[in-house]
Order: C-alpha cells, then sequence, then structure tokens
C-alpha cells in the first residue's frame, strides 16, 4: 500500500486550485480523466484526490470550500474501492449519463450561473471531456459561461512537492531494476515480447506498476529503427542485436523514465558507439544548463553538437514528467536550430524551475531514420543543474552471454 499524501500537502493542492478559480472567476473546476496510458490520463484528477481510476471519472472541485468536493467513477463496481482511497470524501458513481449527474448536482446547489472552469486531459493534443458530455452541459446550463483552464491547472502540477519527490525516487528506484532486469536476462532465442515480461516482473512484486515499456530489438548491422517500438512484434532476439529502450515504471501515480541501450553479446560496433557519445555529449550540457531561471533555449543551444555531429533527432529532446507529460517540452522541431548560430533568432521558451521533473533524453538518429539510439533519464531541477533520479550507469550496456 503506497502511504497516502499528508492532509498537509493535498490541502496545499486544493490552495492552489482554488487561487486559480479566483484568478479566472471561476464557480468550480469541473475535472474531466480517463484510463488511457495505464490511467495517466487521470492526472489532474489525481492530482486533486490521490485516486486513479480505472475507466472515466468527473471531479467537482468548487470554490466555495463549505460545498462539498464531489468524484464521480465511472463503474458502479470501483465505487467502494474509490472511497478507501479518495482523499475527496464523497465519491459516488456517475451512471451512463455522468453530464446529466453533474448538471443535477450544480443546479440543486444554485451554481447555475457564471464561469465554470472545464480540465481536460491534455492541452497540448486538445484532448477534454467528451463531446456528448460537453454538449449536454451546455444545452442544460444556458446561463453558465464553460472555460477551458486545462493548460493552466497543469502548470500548478509543475513544480513537485516534497512529498511527490518521495514518490518520485522509489519510481525511479523501480525503474532502475527493470534496466538491471533486462542487462541480466536478456538471452538470444527470446521473442522482443518476453522482455516486457522480464522488464515489469522486475517491479511488480514491490508495488510498481507499469506506465511505459517501450523496447525495439534489432541487429546492429541492419537497424530498421531509431526509437524504442511500443509494440512488440514477436522478433527473436539474436547475439549482435541492439536492445532500445524506453522505461517507465509507477509508483503511487508517479514514474521514473529511463532510456539505455542494451548490446546482446557484442561490443557496439563503432556506428553504434559514436552515437551513444553524441548522446552522451549532449545530456550532460543539457542537464548542466537546466538551472532554475534557465529557458528552453539554453537547453537547444546544449544540444547542438547533435546536428554538429551530422544527426538529426526523432522524439523529444527533453519533456517535463511526473504523473504524465507536462510543459516545459522541446519537440523534435527544436533540431532546426542545429547547428547553432549565435546570429540566428531562437524563441526563448519557458522557464525553468527548482523542483521541476524532466526528462532529458537525446535521441541522435540518422537523416535516413533507420538507425538512432536514446539515452536519457528523470531528472531534478537544482541549483546545480539538473540532477538524475536513476542510477544505472551512462554507458553501453552490454549483456553477456
Amino acid at each position: 500500500m503506497v502511504e497516502p499524501f499528508s492532509g498537509v500537502e493535498m490541502n496545499r493542492r486544493w490552495q492552489l486550485a482554488r487561487d486559480l478559480m479566483r484568478h479566472y472567476e471561476l464557480v468550480g473546476l469541473l475535472i474531466h480523466g480517463n484510463s488511457g496510458l495505464h490511467r495517466h490520463n487521470q492526472a489532474n484528477v489525481f492530482w486533486l484526490t490521490d485516486y486513479m481510476d480505472w475507466h472515466h471519472c468527473y471531479l467537482f472541485a468548487p470554490l466555495d470550500e463549505t460545498v462539498e468536493p464531489v468524484l464521480w467513477v465511472g463503474l458502479a463496481n470501483h465505487v467502494a474501492s474509490a472511497r478507501e482511497v479518495s482523499f475527496v470524501r464523497r465519491v459516488e458513481w456517475g451512471g451512463y449519463q455522468p453530464a446529466a449527474r453533474i448538471v443535477e448536482h450544480l443546479r440543486q446547489r444554485g451554481l447555475t450561473r457564471g464561469r465554470l472552469g472545464l480540465v481536460g486531459v491534455n492541452a497540448k493534443f486538445g484532448i477534454g471531456m467528451p463531446y456528448l458530455h460537453y454538449l449536454h452541459l451546455r444545452e442544460s446550463l444556458p446561463d453558465i459561461e464553460l472555460v477551458d483552464v486545462t493548460a493552466a491547472f497543469v502548470r500548478l502540477r509543475m513544480v513537485k512537492s516534497e512529498e511527490e519527490i518521495v514518490r518520485l525516487r522509489r519510481a525511479a528506484e523501480l525503474t532502475d531494476q527493470a534496466i538491471y532486469a533486462l542487462w541480466e536476462k536478456i538471452r538470444p532465442g527470446m521473442p522482443d515480447y518476453a522482455l516486457v515480461e522480464i522488464a515489469e516482473s522486475a517491479y511488480r512484486g514491490q508495488g510498481g506498476t507499469p506506465h511505459v515499456t517501450y523496447i525495439r530489438a534489432m541487429p546492429m548491422d541492419r537497424p530498421n529503427g531509431c526509437a524504442p517500438a511500443q509494440n512488440p512484434i514477436g522478433r527473436v532476439i539474436e547475439r549482435g542485436d541492439v536492445v532500445l529502450t524506453e522505461i517507465s515504471a509507477s509508483y503511487g501515480g508517479y514514474s521514473g523514465q529511463i532510456h539505455r541501450p542494451l548490446f546482446v553479446g557484442a561490443d557496439p560496433s563503432p556506428a553504434w558507439q559514436r552515437l551513444f557519445e553524441v548522446a552522451l555529449d549532449a545530456y550532460r550540457p543539457i542537464a548542466t544548463s537546466l538551472r532554475p531561471g534557465a529557458c528552453e533555449r539554453d537547453a537547444v543551444r546544449a544540444a547542438s553538437v547533435i546536428g554538429e555531429a551530422g544527426y538529426t533527432i526523432y522524439d523529444d529532446l527533453l519533456h517535463g514528467f511526473g504523473i504524465d507529460i507536462t510543459p516545459p517540452l522541446i519537440d523534435r522541431s527544436c533540431a532546426q536550430y542545429w547547428p547553432w548560430d549565435e546570429d540566428r533568432p531562437v524563441p526563448e521558451g519557458q522557464r525553468f524551475e527548482q523542483n521541476m521533473a524532466i526528462v532529458i533524453q537525446p535521441n541522435p538518429i540518422t537523416p535516413d531514420e533507420r538507425m538512432g539510439l536514446q539515452l536519457g533519464a528523470l531528472t531534478l531541477i537544482r541549483e546545480e543543474g539538473a540532477v538524475s533520479l536513476h542510477q544505472v550507469p551512462f554507458e553501453p550496456l552490454i549483456v553477456r552471454i
């Protein structure tokens, strides 16, 4: 059983949420979550409840502290378990028409005018509440102005508290165990989906849950991909393979994240060794540059070695993390600024703050996208730079067989 967050921690979050409501002149927040990506699409509801639903759910968080918050879970048989876990004490089934249930609740409390903040799943991709639910709210409560505040709400979660960092550290430990298990147990003749079992079973018995287990195995001398794959294809591992990994184990909703290439029964070839060295030559200055007050442009500049070596990237260069992906986020469009030119204008981007959790993950790839690797770790922003929460060495991991 994961130790619940303290009342002090949860009250801190609710105070931040109510400060946001006051800023936007809202009567409350209606927060939606779904079970996507191992429940991490529940991040915004979870942050105020310490509960992750297995299906879909809604949380009504009122501005008025005398009005009781309500958590509506998606499935009736999940209500009892949710009540055991949730910080919000009133937990009910949302029924087959959850929008109607929400409208009824707001009417009973006289909340039929003013501005209601909607918090969806992901602002960057525009993922919010289901469209039919939105239509029902808009048509049933015509005097309520529905205001999307998803991006503003996510900003509340970007800087981590000390209690959150405790969970992040444990999640990083469990994630490391997955990589160590792969390093020890990979053998020729295994199908690639067996590697998923090795990774996830390494932490399942210690209270960890899967978030991301992405693995691509291919011959070093016949590469066919530049990043870890989300779906195993049943390919059988061979001596001389390289195995690209992106692993995130979760603990109490919070996740580590690590990227390491493993080389099966052989040292990396010169081409793979060069890729690894470029990735490391990018990772180190990025980590050093990410101090409080630094901006995204500083990280893009630090990673310019990738372009100078003749490579580009496929995945994000870095992103905020913890429960789910958050800003700051630098995607692969940053490669247009490499090699670096001091006279070329580059957007400053967002600034980094103390105790942001950031995954740094340089991913040098060949321009034809046939070959690449990823080297990364979940870090915390500190005065001295970004400090890794992981203990796996920054070196090619050679599987001895």
